[in-house]
């Protein structure tokens, strides 16, 4: 399988995103736009590899672990908290999706899928934190046929979000997504309303650099 799984690339990757800004929103789905994410950090972001038979859409959202359980509890994914980071890699292209990657430069833990959240929706059969730093499903044998879409994709940290970046592979091919959330640098604080103030400027101020 082709995957570039580096920490240096995916870290690099997501500080550039960092200063330039996130990518356009596409299509929505359950993720995307949910009213319970946590300070607002919830979109859709394409992604398209060279020859555009890998294309297709990455939801995502953060919720806090109690927002997580009270919409999703019970649909295997158990959060270690206190932020939970979630995705949905839906497949629009010619070819099938294989994995997904999340690029992740600070803490994480606790890594899972749930759902289904559609009909149809493809599991993973495989979860892990990679020697790179990186969170990554695995989709295969099965994988990700065209027109359909993945479970929902975890993980938890202490941390709140910053805009990040992530590559979706076939076994041929990758493409990468700019602007899906990423742990960033600074802890989450306390008090809560410390929480959403905080969270909203790290995530705004991303988002607003745009050339």
């Amino acid at each position: 399988m082709t995957r570039i799984t580096s920490k240096g690339f995916l870290q690099l990757f997501a500080v550039v995103v960092m200063l330039l800004g996130s990518a356009p929103t596409s299509q929505a789905g359950i993720l995307n736009g949910h009213p319970d994410a946590f300070a607002g950090v919830t979109g859709s972001v394409p992604y398209t590899s060279f020859s555009t038979n890998l294309n297709g859409t990455i939801d995502f959202a953060v919720f806090t672990a109690a927002d997580f359980n009270a919409n999703f509890g019970g649909q295997g994914y158990v959060p270690a908290g206190p932020l939970v980071y979630t995705y949905q890699v839906n497949n629009n292209g010619a070819s099938f999706v294989s994995a997904e990657v999340v690029g992740i430069i600070n803490i994480a833990n606790a890594i899972g899928s749930f759902g289904p959240l559609n009909a149809g929706d493809v599991d993973s059969t495989a979860e892990s934190f990679d020697g790179g730093g990186n969170a990554v499903w695995d989709f295969s044998p099965g994988s990700i046929p065209t027109g359909l879409s993945s479970y929902g994709l975890a993980f938890s940290s202490p941390q709140l979000p910053i805009v990040g970046a992530a590559q979706t592979v076939n076994g041929g091919e990758s493409a990468f997504a700019v602007g899906v959330p990423t742990p960033g640098p600074i802890f989450i604080p306390e008090p809560s309303s410390i929480i959403m103030l905080g969270s909203s400027l790290v995530w705004l101020a991303a988002r607003r650099r745009r050339g």
